[in-house]
C-alpha cells in the first residue's frame, strides 16, 4: 500500500481518522492528557499498513522492535556491551536482507562455489533500521532517555506515515510528542495541506515525468540514443525522483503533523544549490545528519583523516541506496566532489557568480543521477555515449516530440522546485490589510484541485510506486 493509492485515499486513510478521533474521545472521557488509546490506533493500523503489502517481513520488524527495545534497557544499565550487541544485531539484519544475495552472486561470479539466496527486500528496512540504531546511540550517549514502555518504541519504529520511506525520524524528535502532543485546527490544516502538496507533487508531475524517462532511458534503444534524448531522459529523471521523494516526505510530514508529530524536513530546495555541498545540505537532509553525526563525527570528522572519513562516508551513503556497484560509484563520485570543493571551491565561492555556481552544480547532480539510474554498467556506457555528444545521432524525432509535448510539464517542474510557497507567504505577509478569508478561500481551491487532479490521474494509473520503497 502507497500513500498515492486509490484505497490508501479513500478507505484505509478515512477509516483510521474515523478509529483515531474515536480512541481521542476515549482518551479524553478517561482522563485530560492520556494518548494510550490513540497511540495504540495509531500502532494498530501501522501494522496493518506494513503488513498489507509485506505480510510475512512484518514479524521481521516487530523483531526488530523487541530486540531494540531490551538491547536499549540494557545500554541503560550495562552500556557499551549492549550497544555493540545492539549495532551487530540491526547492522546484520539489514545486510542479511539487502545485501546477502548480493555479494554471494558476485563470489558466484568470480568461480567461487557459492549458493545465492532469494532474499526479498523487505520495504523500508533500511529507514526503520536506521531508526533503531539511532535511538541505541542516542540512549548510550544520554542524549535521550531509553524508553521503558513496548508500546512506545513500536509506535517510534512502526508509524506508517514515515515507515517505508522516511524521513529517518529520531527519537528525540517525537519523544515528549508520543505522550503529550497537541493538534488544533491550524496545525490540522497545515497537516491536510502539506499531504495534498506532496500527493500533487507525486502523482501530478513525478509520475508524468516518469514515463518519459523510462521511454527514453529503458530498454534496448540505450545503443541508439541520441545526445538530446539522453538530456531529455535524464533530466526528466533529475526531476522525477526530486518530486517523487520530496513528494513522499511531504505527506509523511503533513500526516505526522494531523496528529501533533513534528518529523524534521527532508528537503530543502535541493535543486536551488551553488555547490554540491550545498545540494547535500538540502536533499535527504534526514539521512545526511544521520551519516555526520553517527559515522563522519565519530570517525573523527574534521579532526582527523578528514579525506579518509569523507570517501568512508559517500561510499556508505551510496551503497545504503542498494546492493549494485552503481550505487558505491555514485556515492564515490559525491566524495571526490565534496573533498575537491572542501579544499577549492568553496574557499572562493564567494568570488564567483552565483548562475556559474549553478550550472556547475546542477550539471554534476545531472551525471549523478545518470550513474544512480543504471545499475548496467553497458547501459551506462550506452547512455552517457550519448550524453556527452554523439555526432551520429545528436538528434532525434522521438527526443524532439517528448521535449515538447510536454512543455507544460517541463515549466511547472522548474516552478516546483524553487521556493515558490516561501514567496507567497511574503507577498501575503506584505498586504497592507490582512485579508484571512480570501488567504482559507484561496487555500481551500487550491487543495481541492490538488486532490480532483490526482485522484483524476490515478484512476488507471500503472506506475505510480515511490521509488524510495526499494531502499
Amino acid at each position: 500500500m502507497v500513500f498515492s493509492d486509490l484505497f490508501f485515499l479513500f478507505v484505509f486513510l478515512p477509516v483510521f481518522a474515523l478509529s483515531y478521533l474515536l480512541a481521542a474521545w476515549v482518551d479524553r472521557r478517561n482522563t485530560m492528557h492520556s494518548f494510550r488509546h490513540r497511540n495504540s490506533m495509531l500502532v494498530l493500523f501501522s501494522l496493518v499498513f506494513y503488513a498489507w503489502g509485506e505480510p510475512v517481513y512484518v514479524l521481521l520488524m516487530l523483531a526488530s522492535v523487541v530486540v531494540n527495545y531490551f538491547v536499549g534497557r540494557g545500554i541503560a544499565k550495562k552500556g557499551k556491551p549492549f550497544l555493540v550487541l545492539g549495532l551487530v544485531f540491526n547492522l546484520g539484519v539489514l545486510a542479511t536482507f539487502k545485501y546477502l544475495s548480493f555479494f554471494c552472486a558476485e563470489l558466484l561470479s568470480l568461480g567461487i562455489p557459492v549458493s545465492v539466496p532469494k532474499i526479498a527486500l523487505p520495504i523500508g528496512i533500511s529507514f526503520y533500521t536506521f531508526q533503531s540504531i539511532s535511538y541505541l546511540i542516542d540512549v548510550y550517549r544520554g542524549t535521550t532517555p531509553v524508553q521503558r514502555n513496548f508500546k512506545n518504541l513500536l509506535l517510534y519504529i512502526s508509524m506508517f506515515p514515515q515507515l517505508i520511506a522516511g524521513p529517518i525520524v529520531r527519537y528525540g524528535t517525537i519523544a515528549k510528542e508520543i505522550t503529550d502532543r497537541h493538534v488544533d485546527s491550524n496545525d490540522f490544516a497545515e497537516g491536510m495541506m502539506r499531504f495534498l502538496r506532496g500527493l500533487g507533487k507525486k502523482v501530478i508531475l513525478a509520475n508524468q515525468l516518469s514515463e518519459i524517462s523510462s521511454q527514453l532511458l529503458t530498454g534496448s534503444g540505450l545503443e541508439n540514443l541520441s545526445t538530446v534524448g539522453s538530456w531529455v531522459g535524464i533530466v526528466a529523471f533529475t526531476f522525477q525522483i526530486y518530486f517523487d521523494f520530496s513528494g513522499y516526505s511531504d505527506m509523511a510530514i503533513g500526516m505526522g503533523r494531523c496528529m501533533g508529530f513534528h518529523f524534521n524536513e527532508n528537503f530543502d530546495h535541493p535543486y536551488c544549490c551553488v555547490s554540491i555541498t550545498d545540494f547535500w545540505r538540502r536533499w535527504h537532509i534526514s539521512l545526511g545528519s544521520f551519516f555526520r553525526d553517527y559515522l563522519y563525527i565519530p570517525l573523527g570528522g574534521n579532526r582527523r583523516h578528514q579525506a579518509l572519513n569523507i570517501l568512508i562516508v559517500w561510499m556508505l551513503t551510496g551503497f545504503w541506496h542498494g546492493a549494485s556497484w552503481n550505487f558505491l560509484l555514485w556515492g564515490v563520485f559525491y566524495g571526490i566532489i565534496v573533498m575537491i570543493e572542501k579544499y577549492t571551491l568553496l574557499k572562493v565561492i564567494k568570488r564567483i557568480p552565483k548562475v556559474l555556481l549553478h550550472v556547475y552544480s546542477l550539471l554534476l547532480v545531472v551525471i549523478g543521477w545518470g550513474i544512480f539510474y543504471f545499475d548496467d554498467f553497458g547501459q551506462m556506457k550506452h547512455f552517457f555515449h550519448a550524453f556527452f555528444g554523439r555526432a551520429e545521432a545528436f538528434s532525434d524525432f522521438a527526443a524532439v516530440n517528448t521535449l515538447s509535448s510536454y512543455g507544460w510539464l517541463w515549466v511547472v517542474a522548474i516552478l516546483f522546485c524553487m521556493p515558490l510557497r516561501d514567496w507567497v507567504n511574503r507577498w501575503v505577509a506584505g498586504w497592507k490589510q490582512p485579508r484571512p478569508a480570501l488567504v482559507l478561500v484561496a487555500r481551500s481551491v487550491l487543495a481541492f484541485l490538488l486532490l480532483a487532479a490526482s485522484v483524476a490521474l490515478l484512476v488507471g494509473a500503472t506506475n505510480n510506486a515511490f521509488l524510495y520503497t526499494r531502499f
